[in-house]
């Protein structure tokens, strides 16, 4: 990866596309797939869109040369299910606050343990409460011996019930009973996360008690009925709608009862797609509201990794775009025996995919699937955004008078590089720089869309930040010398922000632009030349 030279604001370096072209093919993906041990043996399919239009696709049964249609064929999802789950929870909102502890909505569990226990931290995994409760405890599993590892004999009897998908269902007082446990308590509440299915059976127990209805119902209600969700459900699908285990296959395609706010959805590739693009559109959630529920809640070692609730936040810095820097990739992951699926969003594209798979090795095969068609793709789309940046918004922009002058480019750089900017015959630009402790002599400017929601209105606000340019051996001590989130709105005139422009549209381009500060938003526009 190249030295990072340029420390942009937070958010998007440009404007997401609209009406972008399809991938045209992955490079030697066929040839790639085939080099993969769990490729023959393995069913796949993938979709993805840009603002709502496909713009790749692909599928593959297992024991098939020919791809098939596999976009309506129904699929575990697994813990994606638990993107639904945390949906439901903030659309459920008075009953519901992000805040309220779980106590105030699952009666008969112990105010002690979880006094500290919030709805939050239960859908952020920080809770503090362990992974699985009774499933696959070891004392529970026909034919373990306990000496194999040095185990005592079992001296106390569990109750026997949801040790697996299938088996035997816990009772409603069974599983306060084990919440009620002091083997299965919380520890730590609010510290590092640790991954909890259980933490969602009670997020699910929370949906039910002020609905009055079956969590199942809910989702229904919620979600799947206004997008339009027809063929996903918590039922085991037939042979002729869904991928189920063959004579000998150890799937679990049972249902996870219990377990279904964790991980219960069967779904087809093409609703996952219409889910994801739902949450793009904002059909059920607010802009605003999205964006808060995609910000990270936790930190993990590693620098590509946050987070959130329950978005498992990927920021890989080895995509091939045209400013190297990390790319901020919403997902969730969920994977049982037989199935494996990812959900993708990345805001700065407008890119949905979805990934799924069934087979021994699905896990593995939707690890593998995700760099091999994300990178191309978000690489694709950052051209045809460059592409249409340069077309929608650079160029000459001149008053009526010509006092004032700003000359924009698409560089290889971040945002639209500010090459000229004049004002009533100033250059402003180093007296800007000049202002900020800055080199006056090298002093460039670069305009991005810091206010994303002003895209779709006939003005577009936009924010001007002057260069910093810093190889990356200059960014001190923790990158300190990068804190660009601090740099925005330097500096104000008669309450108006120097930073400030406004781009006027017609039908998509830029016809004209505006500095706020020097009034020109108002009364004298800066014209686009063509």
């Amino acid at each position: 990866m190249k030295n990072q030279r340029y420390c942009p604001p937070p958010g998007f370096l440009l404007p997401p596309p609209t009406n972008v072209r399809p991938l045209p093919h992955i490079s030697d993906f066929e040839h790639i797939l085939r080099s993969y041990p769990w490729s023959k043996k393995t069913t796949i399919a993938i979709k993805a869109s840009v603002g709502g239009k496909s713009v790749y696709e692909y599928a593959h049964r297992a024991g098939e040369e020919e791809t098939g249609n596999m976009y309506d064929t129904k699929i575990r999802i697994a813990s994606v299910t638990k993107l639904f789950t945390v949906l439901a929870v903030l659309l459920s909102k008075p009953q519901i606050g992000w805040e309220d502890l779980i106590t105030k909505f699952v009666p008969g569990l112990e105010e002690e343990p979880y006094a500290e226990v919030t709805i939050g931290a239960l859908a952020g995994q920080t809770s503090g409460l362990g992974r699985f409760g009774y499933v696959g405890d070891l004392a529970l599993i026909p034919g373990f011996s306990p000496a194999q590892l040095g185990l005592p004999n079992v001296t106390h009897k569990l109750p026997g019930c949801d040790i697996y998908p299938g088996g035997e269902v816990c009772s409603k007082p069974q599983v306060l009973d084990m919440f009620n446990d002091p083997a299965y308590h919380p520890t730590s509440p609010n510290s590092g996360p640790l991954y909890s299915n259980i933490a969602y059976n009670l997020l699910g127990m929370a949906l039910e008690h002020v609905h009055s209805k079956s969590y199942e119902q809910i989702i229904q209600e919620l979600i799947f009925d206004p997008i339009g969700m027809k063929d996903s459900s918590y039922e085991t699908p037939s042979k002729a709608d869904g991928i189920l285990p063959q004579s000998g296959d150890r799937w679990f395609a049972a249902p996870f009862s219990n377990f279904n706010p964790s991980g219960g959805i069967w779904s087809t590739p093409n609703d996952m797609l219409l889910f994801l693009e739902a949450l793009q559109s904002h059909k059920l959630l607010s802009a605003t509201q999205t964006r808060k529920w995609l910000q990270p809640s936790s930190l993990l070692p590693s620098l590509h990794q946050l987070v959130g609730a329950p978005w498992e936040i990927f920021r890989p810095t080895d995509v091939e775009v045209a400013v190297p820097r990390p790319i901020d990739l919403y997902t969730k992951a969920g994977g049982v025996a037989g199935y494996s699926s990812h959900a993708v969003l990345v805001p700065e594209y407008n890119i949905a995919l979805t990934i799924h798979a069934a087979g021994d090795d699905a896990t593995r095969a939707v690890q593998d699937l995700l760099p091999l068609v994300a990178k191309p793709l978000i690489a694709h789309v950052d051209e045809e955004v460059r592409a249409q940046v340069h077309h929608n918004y650079a160029g000459t922009y001149v008053s009526s008078d010509g006092m004032k002058r700003m000359i924009l480019m698409v560089d290889d750089g971040p945002g639209l590089w500010v090459k000229n900017a004049v004002m009533n015959g100033v250059n402003i630009l180093p007296i800007l720089a000049s202002m900020q402790s800055l080199s006056a002599s090298n002093a460039f400017a670069r305009m991005y869309p810091t206010n994303i929601d002003s895209k779709t209105s006939e003005k577009e606000s936009w924010s001007m930040m002057l260069d910093r340019e810093k190889e990356g051996s200059e960014r001190g001590f923790a990158e300190q010398e990068c804190g660009s989130w601090n740099w925005g709105d330097p500096a104000r005139y008669a309450g108006q922000p120097l930073d400030r422009v406004v781009f006027l549209m017609r039908e998509g381009r830029a016809t004209g632009l505006g500095m706020v500060a020097w009034g020109t938003a108002a009364n004298d526009i800066l014209h686009r030349e063509v």
